[in-house]
């Protein structure tokens, strides 16, 4: 899912379930429990992982169209009732596509999973001249518990797509979270999620430094204070999360009732233990405002699917209008 797959409990597998909605669901919610219990390290998932996937036989098979495209994604990409990935394949008049999305896949999973059905794949040849090679990656949201840890897997996964010539487009998570969901985003629950949500969507933008994005993965790096390379990067990073899908004009929560939450929260005073007098009072004042402010970061809900997080088949066009205008030109795209 673009969504969620850190799991704790051990759900049936995949196929046992009858509807693909119910897949989603059941990988949603067993994953976002792992997260907020802190069980899950960092990459888990809900189903079969990176070792089921069967050798890699699928080709490409239009001989017309230039431009090969990969989508690897969550439960957002595997999606099927009218997707984004069906409207680039009607509007983009170049491209071959394939769907490598799956359900309940974190960062690592879909790093893997690209190296068993993409790099291994003897049956397609991303050398072919006569051919350009994408890959859109749309991910992160399974495992956004561990925000740098993400970037580290998704960094990896930039660089192994660059070094085998392809290119790269990344979507970045869709808005999510609701009212409902209280374990998470009731009250100021909500500002751990909202900020490794944003760690991730900054880090697929291209607009974070590679301290922001990686934390104490960026020691993996051959130079930890070096700017990015372009390879560790997406050639393309469209922001989904800041975008026309937030519920904007959502009301605001009491922000003196964020503020008093705050205020005794024993996480936030150890978080904040070194300030005090008129600091440690503007920080309480800010990160109350960020609280009351978080049902303005959900998902407006007339897109919503089943549940907060899998965007139905409005949610979907509206994904591919938004990225739209910024896929390549070789595409040939004719946007609405």
């Amino acid at each position: 899912m673009p969504g969620f797959g850190l799991n704790v409990l051990t759900p049936r597998p995949a196929d046992r379930f009858r509807t693909h909605g119910r897949r989603l669901l059941a990988g949603c919610a067993l994953g976002l429990l792992a997260a907020t219990l802190g069980t899950a390290p960092a990459m888990v998932m809900a189903g079969p992982g990176p070792d089921d996937d069967p050798p890699a036989t699928w080709r490409f098979k239009k001989q017309d169209r230039a431009v090969k495209v990969m989508i690897l994604a969550g439960s957002v990409g595997a999606w099927k009732k009218g997707p984004y990935v069906q409207h680039f394949q009607n509007w983009c008049s170049n491209i071959e596509v394939k769907n490598l999305s799956k359900t309940g896949y974190g960062a690592y999973q879909l790093r893997q999973h690209f190296m068993k059905q993409v790099a291994e794949n003897r049956y397609i040849n991303l050398r072919n001249p006569d051919h350009e090679h994408w890959l859109v990656f749309q991910g992160g949201l399974n495992s956004i518990a561990a925000p740098e840890r993400t970037n580290r897997e998704i960094r990896q996964l930039f660089l192994s797509a660059h070094k085998r010539g392809m290119q790269v487009v990344a979507l970045s998570p869709t808005p999510w979270g609701a009212e409902t969901d209280k374990r998470r985003w009731r009250g100021i629950a909500g500002l751990a999620y909202k900020r490794h949500t944003q760690i991730v969507v900054d880090f697929i933008a291209g607009r974070a430094t590679p301290q922001a994005a990686l934390g104490v993965y960026r020691d993996r790096r051959d130079d930890p204070d070096a700017a990015w390379d372009p390879s560790e990067l997406a050639d393309v990073g469209i922001d989904l999360y800041d975008s026309d899908m937030r519920d904007r004009n959502a009301p605001l929560r009491d922000i003196t009732k964020m503020r008093a939450a705050l205020d005794r929260d024993k996480d936030w005073n150890e978080r904040n233990g070194t300030l005090e007098g008129e600091a440690r009072e503007a920080a309480l004042d800010a990160d109350a405002q960020r609280a009351a402010e978080l049902p303005q970061w959900f998902m407006r809900p007339e897109l919503r699917a089943f549940d907060h997080i899998h965007p139905n088949e409005d949610g979907h066009r509206l994904i591919a209008e938004l990225a739209c205008p910024d896929l390549p030109a070789s595409w040939g795209c004719a946007c609405p």
